[in-house]
């Protein structure tokens, strides 16, 4: 299927992974203790008879014993499930390079917030044993494909949480226009601008006065950064519909920025069109017990008395 075709919505239903996993990828993040988390469970899942990879970008992919080293972008239709060891970030990197081939993806958090993950870091043994016993389910979480247009050329990314454009070397404030499907938004002048999906609206988001849209929401969150006009707020959108952003300067600024899930970046130039539409697959991610409010109650303190 074409990436702009979209899947019918019996697609985006939920699913189980009761005894398919055969083939795990792992995918640490830097730093020791996910060196010492990925070697624990590789040499866990090689036990029970499972096949076990590590991406070849890891610095330490040599040195797991039992390990196949894989070339994540290029191999990973034949793995039937993706570990993200780390926090957020590390699962969004592996997202971006599975969830095209319909890979699911779990989180066990070493990092910090981890609003993604499903286990913490102390309960890696039992997200083991629910991998090798099939206790996992699926949820599917919107995906936004980000298409950057101008007369040289064009550039595609897609992303889970965001997508955002900040102003370049110069701090100023940029003038940036929108619209939904054919409908004008806003022409705003302010530091910058995000574009969220449902899963990203706790992440740069939140931090920018957006709302938190709970998980299965179909929409898009549009959110100013700072704008100059204190009439100008958060919009939210059918994610049945594109937006449709065009930079429009300063000039003599530097470029500003677009970021995808503040992984991948791309300097705009005045006049670039960017497009933001639903992705044609979305991400499979292996969700938390708990709710999205209770996630924010305990990590945010909102029930603290």
């Amino acid at each position: 299927m074409a990436e702009n075709e979209v899947h019918s919505s019996d697609s985006f239903a939920g699913g189980s992974l009761s005894g398919v996993i055969r083939s795990v990828l792992l995918f640490p993040r830097d730093g020791d203790n996910a060196r010492a988390a990925t070697v624990s469970a590789a040499k866990t899942l090689t036990d029970w008879g499972m096949d076990v990879a590590v991406p070849d970008t890891w610095p330490h992919a040599d040195e797991v014993p039992g390990c196949r080293v894989l070339d994540v972008r290029q191999e990973s239709g034949g793995i039937d499930l993706a570990i993200a060891l780390g926090g957020d970030g590390t699962l969004l990197r592996v997202a971006h390079d599975v969830a095209d081939v319909g890979v699911p993806v779990m989180g066990v958090n070493l990092g910090n917030l981890g609003f993604l993950t499903a286990f913490p870091a102390k309960e890696l043994d039992l997200a083991l044993e629910k991998v090798r016993d099939g206790g996992l389910k699926w949820e599917p979480r919107l995906r936004m494909r980000v298409d950057v247009v101008r007369e040289q050329g064009s550039w595609t990314q897609t992303g889970c949480n965001d997508a955002y454009i900040k102003h370049g070397v110069q701090p100023r404030m940029l003038k940036i226009s929108t619209s939904v499907g054919d409908a004008p938004v806003a022409n705003y002048r302010a530091d910058g601008l995000i574009v969220c999906t449902p899963t990203g609206s706790t992440a740069y988001n939140l931090a920018a006065g957006g709302p938190i849209v709970e998980h299965g929401t179909d929409a898009f969150t549009i959110t100013p950064i700072c704008p100059h006009s204190l009439t100008h707020r958060p919009v939210v959108a059918s994610a049945e519909r594109s937006i449709k952003i065009v930079f429009q300067g300063p000039e003599d600024a530097g470029n500003a920025t677009l970021s995808v899930d503040g992984v991948w970046n791309r300097e705009l130039e005045v006049g670039d069109e960017i497009s933001i539409r639903r992705a044609a697959r979305p991400l499979k991610l292996i969700p938390a017990p708990t709710s999205v409010f209770e996630v924010l109650a305990h990590k945010m303190g909102w029930n603290v008395e």
